[in-house]
């Protein structure tokens, strides 16, 4: 009974209605401290939400001054090319795709900024750009919002399309939850029920073995282990606040060591 009830208080208190708030007028702080809002705030044309840009420090400032190749779905007005090309710095690729024709006037080939027009949904159009431009160090999907859409480009660009030791990271899952409108939920299940299943991909070995047959001290160590393909390469799975950023990295089988 004692249980029961902590765990009902605890419920209670995680779940319970609060208030957070936020100033409507500048300086914002999302972008004042952080490198890529520094650079966004000087570029016209854009729209971002605020939160965005401390995502971007954590996850893509490892990649500055490295030359990395990157892929963003959705042009929009062009604004993003040109954060990605001051951020990441001298000899970094950018390449925008989107299905407004309108949007190859913000392509910059001088300063290796390209768009291609085609649909995110196209598998023959992704392997078209994967390819003539890959692979890609950094891929953000930025484009239609749509469940199925997003789900699709991350199937067709994720195996061939990003490089090992690259990030897959996809904006606005909002959209998934707007009470206003279903129009992004085009699926049974949303896109992020998609990048959810993922976690228990990378963790499925762990139904599969004892952790005898992991454990190097063990004379039962299994030095092969049988895996669902994709989790060979899903080294982190991180969701932010409308954001998933999905790590690739070559992993070896799980293993304990005791010493």
């Amino acid at each position: 009974m004692q249980n029961t009830d902590h765990n009902e208080n605890m419920k209670n208190i995680i779940l319970k209605r609060t208030t957070i708030e936020s100033k409507k007028e500048p300086p914002y702080d999302d972008i004042e401290n952080t490198r890529s809002g520094n650079i966004w705030k000087n570029i016209p044309g854009g729209h971002k939400w605020l939160d965005y840009f401390k995502i971007y420090d954590k996850e893509f400032s490892r990649f500055v001054n490295t030359k990395p190749r990157v892929l963003e779905i959705g042009v929009y007005r062009g604004a993003s090319l040109r954060l990605w090309k001051n951020f990441f710095g001298e000899g970094s690729f950018i390449l925008g795709i989107d299905l407004n024709e309108q949007c190859l006037k913000h392509q910059s080939p001088d300063e290796n900024i390209f768009v291609e027009i085609g649909d995110q949904s196209n598998q023959d159009f992704l392997k078209d750009i994967i390819n003539r431009y890959g692979p890609f160090d950094i891929i953000i999907d930025d484009g239609s919002h749509m469940a199925s859409h997003q789900i699709i480009s991350f199937m067709s660009l994720f195996y061939e399309g990003l490089k090992v030791g690259g990030i897959y990271l996809v904006e606005d899952l909002e959209c998934m939850y707007w009470g206003s409108t279903n129009t992004y939920r085009d699926l049974p299940s949303t896109s992020v029920d998609f990048f959810k299943k993922l976690i228990d991909f990378q963790n499925e070995v762990f139904s599969r073995y004892s952790c005898n047959d992991l454990s190097i001290n063990s004379e039962d160590f299994k030095n092969q282990v049988d895996v669902i393909n994709i989790s060979k390469f899903l080294y982190s799975v991180t969701f932010y606040q409308g954001v998933v950023a999905i790590e690739k990295e070559e992993k070896n089988p799980p293993r304990v060591l005791h010493i």
